[in-house]
């Protein structure tokens, strides 16, 4: 039957329907997120092809120095499939986890909270314990090892090439100005252009390397194919945390303009990953066959001190660090903001927001200029808690949503996530025992 006609001059408002009344079925979590400043999908690509691609590829050529030319190029592959693998599974549950609930977005700990919580009755009480250790982690992760390196860097530089006698403390209050104005940019979206310079200077230092490397003819012999039984870990340690970059996976997916592009094929991530195996593969081997057990821990130890272009690269790695920090200190200050924003008036917030980020830059500078050694000890804690945040977090989150019946034929999903936890607990391990050995050795 028609319905009747609205009286002359009264016009009928659209009726808004109720997420609540949206089957689970047909919401997609995408098409209700509301970003002010989203990021494109190449932007997103810059980003986190700069998170995993930093001057710690100048140490793979070491790597395969342990590992050997089959083992290191194989490794490479595995380990970008690993950190890409865990990728898939913490942003597919969360996406399904949204889609279920109806809820537009959740970050890291959010999504491991909810998948316990859906889980069986034994795990629900950990997915709190759990979201309460991944923020602080993640609030406490520190510029300092960052602002260190590109004043230690810079004194080397300036103090070899002009004779001055300036003290370590003096270049990392220097590095403080820039890095001031950086630390203030608030949105993923204007980082994209300091991702984008950094990620070009790293390439820029890959590029002056290779002149090295080939200025005289590679030769294979005595040069080691695969790792020994001492050799295996060291190899492992150096390729899996230059290559991961889990606390920034959901900063990145949330903020896009179309994040269903992160995923899938080819998608940001995967497409993200061959190139960095691709990348680490050939890096790592060819720097290992030109300098064979004489490769230093980095690369550049290797080159002639006096060369220019040496410093060149000290000077190129230091600026890509600079301009990396924004997007390393985005994470911890978001999580601190998320805590803070319900106490602060709303007429204070963008007051309240630049006085939290300027606070927490000068306790990281204040332990930069106060506490010697503390890259050493920043390496111990991420001995143990990167392979529990980037693969045990994870496989936990993937078997307990899926419990108990969605492990696919034989079971195969739960006997991959035991045999991925298992390899886990040899990286905590041997990690571990060689951050330890550091320590012992630094004060010796």
């Amino acid at each position: 039957m028609e319905k009747n006609p609205p009286p002359e001059g009264v016009e009928l408002l659209p009726v808004k329907s109720d997420e609540s009344q949206i089957a689970p079925s047909h919401y997609d979590p995408y098409r209700h997120r509301d970003v002010a400043n989203p990021t494109s999908t190449l932007g997103t690509f810059v980003h986190v092809m700069k998170s995993a691609l930093g001057i710690g590829i100048l140490s793979v050529p070491y790597a395969f120095k342990h590992g050997g030319l089959v083992f290191g190029v194989l490794g490479s592959f595995f380990f970008a499939m690993l950190c890409s693998h865990s990728a898939h599974i913490l942003v597919n549950t969360s996406y399904k986890i949204c889609k279920k609930e109806r809820i537009p977005v959740l970050g890291f700990a959010e999504t491991v909270e909810k998948a316990c919580a859906s889980g069986p009755a034994s795990v629900r009480a950990l997915g709190t314990a759990l979201r309460n250790i991944i923020d602080w982690y993640l609030m406490l992760t520190t510029v300092v090892v960052f602002i260190v390196f590109v004043g230690t860097t810079l004194r080397e530089v300036v103090n070899y090439r002009t004779g001055w006698d300036w003290s370590e403390r003096s270049y990392i209050l220097l590095v403080g100005v820039p890095v001031l104005f950086i630390t203030q940019i608030r949105e993923i979206k204007y980082l994209v252009p300091f991702s984008a310079i950094a990620g070009l200077l790293i390439l820029a230092n890959i590029v002056i390397s290779l002149i090295f490397i080939f200025q005289e003819p590679l030769v294979l012999e005595n040069r080691r194919l695969f790792p020994t039984a001492t050799t295996v870990a060291p190899y492992m340690g150096i390729v899996y945390f230059a290559l991961d970059a889990t606390c920034l996976i959901f900063p990145l997916e949330n903020q896009m303009r179309h994040p269903q592009h992160y995923l899938g094929c080819p998608g940001i991530v995967n497409l993200n990953y061959v190139c960095l195996a691709v990348l680490y593969s050939f890096f790592g081997a060819v720097g290992y066959i030109r300098y064979g057990d004489d490769v230093a821990s980095s690369i550049i130890l290797n080159f002639p001190a006096e060369n220019v272009l040496v410093s060149c690269i000290q000077v190129l790695s230091a600026v890509a660090v600079l301009f990396s920090i924004g997007l390393i200190f985005y994470v911890p200050t978001e999580i601190a903001w998320k805590k803070l924003q319900p106490r602060v008036p709303k007429g204070r917030t963008g007051l309240a927001q630049s006085a939290l980020r300027l606070s927490m830059l000068a306790l990281n500078i204040a332990a930069a200029c106060g506490i010697p050694h503390l890259g050493t000890f920043m390496g111990l804690l991420g001995a143990v808690l990167n392979p529990i945040l980037a693969l045990w977090i994870p496989l936990i989150v993937d078997t307990v949503y899926r419990w108990p019946g969605d492990f696919g034929w034989l079971r195969w999903r739960l006997v991959k996530n035991a045999t991925l936890g298992c390899f886990g607990l040899f990286l905590l391990v041997t990690g571990t025992i060689s951050s330890a050995n550091n320590i012992i050795e630094l004060y010796k």
